[in-house]
């Protein structure tokens, strides 16, 4: 069995939600998780007001997420979740028993930090400089994963992103991958003009690198 799985239950609350039990952490309240989960809602709302798009650390059950979800409903017109979850036998548990019947949210399982920022479909989430909201009970299981990726530093060299780019971006950065991003980066805002088609990539890539260190 996977070590972070080796005391593993699902538990009923109080109130008949199942509340997953995992080397001796409760996820949720056992007395009643959706109330802990509008307390957790409302402890957000002011930055939610702001921000369409939203990366929660940590599943557990997902009633923290659906209460997010509810509040992001009331504050804008579209909107998108992400929930970073390692553990694979509670996403897929999660999945059999629950699942989000919201289209907006978005679960990924991973369990290398790595493997997250060679998303291009993560990296095109993170440019919205989405708001980042901590799962306690998720963070203490899974601290070494969470704080992995809060304090992830991505590759400085252009040859580390071309997995990343179309062919047509790729065409861009010919020649260019013996050059850091902050050379580049620098040499557009001292000039405060850009030249080069790819000069628009490269701020956008400097970006990506930075918007990691949100939510420490």
């Amino acid at each position: 069995m996977d070590e972070r799985n080796s005391l593993y239950e699902l538990q009923q609350s109080r109130n008949g939600l199942t509340v997953p039990v995992i080397n001796n952490v409760y996820l949720h309240s056992i007395y009643n998780p959706q109330k802990e989960a509008e307390s957790f809602a409302e402890t957000h709302l002011k930055n939610l007001k702001f921000k369409n798009h939203v990366l929660i650390l940590g599943l557990g059950f997902g009633y923290h997420v659906e209460k997010i979800a509810a509040a992001m409903k009331t504050f804008h017109d579209n909107y998108q979740i992400y929930v970073i979850e390692p553990n694979e036998k509670l996403v897929n548990d999660f999945k059999e028993y629950k699942g989000f019947e919201d289209k907006n949210i978005q679960i990924i399982q991973t369990t290398k930090t790595k493997d997250l920022f060679g998303k291009l479909s993560f990296i095109d989430f993170l440019m919205n400089k989405p708001c980042i909201l901590k799962h306690d009970p998720s963070f203490i299981l899974e601290k070494e994963f969470f704080s992995s990726f809060l304090s992830y530093t991505a590759p400085s060299d252009f040859i580390n992103y071309k997995s990343l780019l179309t062919d047509r971006s790729k065409m861009l950065f010919e020649n260019a991958e013996a050059r850091s991003f902050h050379t580049r980066v620098e040499e557009i805002k001292s000039t405060r003009k850009i030249v080069e088609s790819r000069d628009f990539l490269t701020l956008a890539l400097n970006e990506v690198k930075s918007i990691n260190t949100q939510g420490k």
